[in-house]
């Protein structure tokens, strides 16, 4: 029998709902293995993902096919990332990624996610990228962040974040 981890008897429970009848307990269902809740036939047959990272990253288009995924900057892994823009925000000719998140609403067995600040990273051509701190890119999303626009207005560049339950937030993206 291998031993694998699985979501709790809430959310199990919900998605299947004939585990409340067959189980009934929290504690029974966290003594059991996933091939004692689910069978070891229904677990062959069912469909299988499996992940290889969870960093928030991006890919680069090598050419002729081929790609070369890249995780940002550990600054960049604080939390999720819902929404970026990719532009030149220091107009050195590179392009930036602009990249806002969070998760202030999940399910009652998975945590709160709101370490993120929203997080400007300077592209620097070869793939690379460098982060911003808040005090100097001016930009300072930490709310429920899903949704950023880029709007320009008079030759000032101005993004708009739109919060989940939460008020509109406007920036001025390194502009003095």
């Amino acid at each position: 029998m291998t031993t694998h981890c699985f979501r709790g008897f809430s959310c199990s429970s919900a998605q299947v709902p004939e585990l409340k009848n067959k189980i009934q307990k929290y504690d029974i269902f966290a003594s059991l293995e996933i091939e004692e809740v689910y069978g070891e036939n229904n677990l062959k047959k069912s469909l299988h993902y499996q992940a290889h990272t969870f960093a928030s990253s991006y890919i680069e288009n090598l050419g002729n096919g081929n790609f070369k995924i890249k995780p940002l900057p550990r600054l960049a892994q604080f939390s999720s990332l819902n929404d970026f823009i990719v532009a030149d925000f220091n107009e050195d000719k590179n392009l930036d990624v602009l990249a806002v998140g969070n998760l202030f609403v999940s399910e009652i067995e998975t945590p709160r996610n709101d370490a993120g600040n929203g997080i400007l990273l300077l592209g620097n051509s070869k793939g690379d990228f460098k982060p911003m701190p808040p005090n100097i890119s001016e930009f300072f999303a930490k709310s429920d962040a899903k949704k950023i626009l880029l709007l320009f207005n008079k030759g000032i560049k101005k993004v708009i974040v739109a919060n989940n339950n939460d008020k509109l937030q406007s920036f001025n993206i390194l502009q003095k």
